[in-house]
């Protein structure tokens, strides 16, 4: 049911229907512990009263007997409760989290164990992840029972359902309690003015009762803690891997230069001052153009020493900062780039450095692949959070593909908590944003 939009009493009266019908319906969901509990306790102490009813000993016998009874009932009712979550907690917070999606619009996504693969092993045995077993069905049905009882998941799940019942049970059940009391107290003598108050308060509560399932959904709908850690776990392994990769490929990329670049001019200086050396004596005039050709290397071998040194860490970064930064290199951009910062002051500086790479790879993504006239870079800083926007009037269809350089700007900007936004339909325009959440020196 939807709560309709707009004011008057007809609006409420609307809200008032919708809010008791949530109200029922998560009353009806969180009711199964609390009732399985005080089912198996109520019965429990009449049953286990009965043994100690003609008991007659003294005050130190009867509260041994009493402690004993009360053991038990509290064993009964924690094995009642165990079967009932197995069997009921992973349909109940599925349908709870079905209705926190369709009333409140919170999108909760969790992963549940699967069952280990079964094995035959040499010895004719199945193999199911814990134990042997004689038979495969066998031990395929201890596979599927031992992923369900050892479920992080299923078990936070649990943990959901006995909250529930002490939280969004009561505080759901509010308005039915109010209406059924009221009509209750309204039909005995004497009690009808208490009973109209009921009602009314019970109306009353009725639209917001139910909304008690949105902080509580947040908290405890979510994935287990467990496996929150591990997903972290594996993107900070993938991270690392990533990062691995690319410190490797550019220390390979730096001694690929260096080899064939500034060291291969050097050792030919070497060699042509050694010639100039042997001529200077006899042919001043072949040694003088041998040394001019030397400066000119010396020269050019600079130059490749400071281009490489600018790939490593641009100097205009150190000095100037991400903005300067971005604007220099927008001028050497095979395409036309224009630079718009609201950015107030420099960012920390590992942040500000992964920022200016991953501007410096979607620029150069864009003079390879987008075909495009005018580029337009963005940076801003709100929210404590560093935004770098890279717009195109290309062709579009980027997308950050496994092995991609999108996906390696994407994976590196994880490791600051950061995120790569990409919207590029065909045809484009495509729009890439890096936001990476940071402080402002």
């Amino acid at each position: 049911m939807k709560v309709p939009t707009g004011g008057g009493p007809l609006h409420w009266c609307s809200q008032i229907v919708v809010g008791l019908y949530r109200s029922v319906v998560l009353a009806a969901l969180t009711v199964v512990m609390p009732a399985i509990g005080v089912a198996v306790g109520w019965g429990g102490s009449i049953f286990t009263r009965s043994w100690s009813d003609d008991l007659t000993a003294s005050w130190p016998i009867e509260a041994l007997v009493a402690l004993g009874e009360t053991l038990m009932v509290m064993l009964w009712v924690s094995a009642a409760l165990w079967m009932t979550h197995l069997l009921t907690s992973k349909a109940l917070t599925k349908a709870a989290r079905r209705l926190a999606e369709r009333w409140l619009g919170l999108r909760i996504e969790v992963t549940y164990r699967t069952a280990q693969p079964v094995t035959r092993m040499a010895t004719g045995f199945w193999w199911d992840g814990y134990e042997y077993h004689k038979s495969e069905r066998e031990a395929r049905r201890r596979a599927k029972l031992n992923a369900r009882s050892h479920d992080p998941q299923l078990h936070w799940d649990g943990l959901w359902t006995v909250i529930a019942g002490v939280s969004v049970l009561p505080v759901a059940a509010l308005p039915l309690l109010g209406l059924v009391g009221g009509a209750y107290l309204t039909v005995t003598p004497g009690l009808r003015g208490y009973g109209v108050a009921m009602i009314v308060a019970g109306l009353v509560a009725a639209p917001f009762a139910w909304r008690i399932l949105g902080p509580l959904a947040v908290r405890f709908l979510g994935s287990a803690p467990r496996f929150r850690l591990g997903r972290r776990v594996e993107e900070l392994e993938a991270i690392r891997a990533d990062l691995t990769q690319t410190q490797s490929a550019e220390l390979e990329r730096i001694e690929r230069n260096l080899h064939d670049g500034a060291q291969a001019r050097l050792v030919a200086m070497g060699m042509s001052m050694q010639a100039a050396e042997h001529l200077v004596d006899a042919n001043p005039a072949a040694a003088k153009e041998i040394l001019a050709e030397a400066r000119a290397s010396s020269a050019a071998a600079l130059a490749e020493l400071r281009s490489l040194v600018r790939g490593i860490n641009p100097p205009v970064l150190s000095e100037r900062g991400l903005v300067d930064a971005v604007r220099a290199m927008a001028l050497d951009a095979p395409v036309e780039v224009t630079v718009t910062s609201t950015v107030p002051s420099r960012p920390e500086r590992p942040v500000e450095a992964a920022v200016y790479f991953a501007v410096a790879e979607l620029l150069a993504n864009v003079a390879k692949h987008a075909h495009a006239h005018s580029v337009s870079v963005e940076l801003a800083y709100a929210a404590r959070t560093l935004t770098a926007t890279v717009t195109d009037d290309g062709i579009g269809g980027a997308a950050a593909a496994e092995g991609s350089g999108l996906a390696g700007i994407e994976r590196r900007m994880t490791a600051f908590d950061g995120r790569l936004d990409i919207d590029s339909p065909p045809g484009g325009p495509t729009r890439v944003t890096v936001a990476v959440p940071c402080a402002l020196s």
